[in-house]
């Protein structure tokens, strides 16, 4: 299979949510595709897709704090797993990363699959305990 990674476009979006879906990636507030597009047009090197044949067969997204880095919903498409697609878009999120000063990348993992993953790749667990919270639109609450 002849993959390619690259930077997401605007026009991604669609494919991008279909195939978190797909994936097993629990849905999030922000999983639109206006935010989506929002965000390719912000910062559109941080989130890459893979391609095969024209089709978004995985995706990987970054976040940069100018303190350290952060890679989230990295997803494969399950005919697709186990052909080293997941390691060429956590290899390219890093470098990304790494090229903007990170020295600390801490890559969230929602399944066992994803904390086996990472730790395949050399990545340990941080001990931390993060907590979340889905703000209103408005912005009270």
């Amino acid at each position: 299979m002849d993959v390619r990674i690259r930077e997401a476009r605007a026009e991604d979006a669609a494919a991008v949510l279909a195939l978190w879906s797909v994936s097993g990636i629990r849905p999030s507030v922000t999983d639109t595709p206006d935010h989506l597009r929002r965000l390719v047009e912000r910062v559109p090197d941080l989130l890459l897709v893979a391609e095969s044949d024209g089709r978004v067969v995985g995706s990987v997204l970054g976040g940069w704090d100018h303190w350290r880095g952060h890679i989230y919903r990295l997803a494969v498409h399950p005919a697709s797993r186990r052909g080293g697609v997941g390691r060429r878009l956590a290899a390219e999120i890093e470098r990304r990363l790494r090229a903007r000063g990170a020295r600390r990348i801490y890559a969230l993992a929602s399944s066992e699959a994803g904390v086996a993953f990472w730790a395949s790749v050399g990545y340990e667990r941080s001990g931390d305990t993060a907590y979340v919270r889905t703000v209103p639109r408005n912005g009270c609450g």
